[in-house]
């Protein structure tokens, strides 16, 4: 009896630990290519996991993401997404702040809540840019809207993130492997001046992965633009 209660703590364990839609493996590299309408590659895209951690209870990690664009000068940039998990609900934010942080010639190893907090009172950010995968959610079941503002090159972003909700689960497959994914679908209007944007957004999740693939159709149902995982390196 007590070894089959071991077997079944040990198995509830395993589960535990990939509930969460993100890797809790320092090193690992997730490689993305990025499509534009006409399925051709426009860049690169390497996030490195770092800092897993579990802090007042949850399990943290961090995705330093580098993005190189093709036939383009000064095409390389930064940003990092910061990822939570409570038991229940996996958290994304992508941190707007480190891009122009690292832009600037700052140390990237010196980046830290003081210099993100003078960051976001410099480009006057305002809003919501997380989001939240739930464990267990149903096809249909919505989630909340969320919009935020930020001044970059000295232009106001308005987003304004509407209508998502959960969409049933999928498998994907990619270069990269074959993965089981809640998908998730969103419309996303985006507003630089007087200029907006309206996208209808469709994104697939794996548990100790994070984004497999997206794809995103404008007003028309013309295809914008694509994401693929093509390759997982573990250190």
């Amino acid at each position: 009896m007590k070894r089959l209660m071991f077997l079944v703590a040990a198995v509830l364990a395993c589960h535990s630990m990939q509930a969460q839609y993100f890797c809790t493996t320092e090193g690992t590299e997730l490689h993305y290519v990025n499509y534009d309408e006409i399925g051709q590659s426009t860049s690169d895209e390497t996030m490195t996991v770092s800092k897993v951690e579990k802090v007042d209870g949850k399990l943290q990690a961090a995705y330093y993401d580098k993005i190189v664009t093709t036939k383009a000068k000064n095409n390389t940039s930064y940003t990092l997404f910061n990822w939570s998990y409570d038991g229940a609900n996996t958290v994304c934010t992508e941190d707007l702040m480190y891009g122009p942080y690292v832009d600037s010639d700052s140390d990237p190893d010196k980046y830290n809540e003081a210099a993100r907090l003078g960051l976001l009172e410099k480009l006057k950010f305002k809003g919501d840019n997380s989001f939240t995968i739930k464990d267990g959610a149903k096809g249909g079941e919505s989630i909340p809207d969320r919009s935020y503002q930020v001044v970059c090159n000295m232009l106001k972003n308005e987003v304004n993130v509407s209508g998502a909700a959960y969409m049933g689960n999928e498998t994907i497959s990619t270069t990269a492997g074959k993965f089981d994914c809640v998908k998730i679908s969103y419309l996303q209007r985006t507003k630089i001046v007087l200029k907006t944007t309206t996208l209808r957004v469709t994104e697939w999740y794996a548990k100790g992965v994070g984004l497999v693939k997206s794809e995103a159709y404008d007003t028309k149902g013309n295809l914008d633009s694509k994401t693929l995982l093509v390759k997982i390196v573990k250190k």
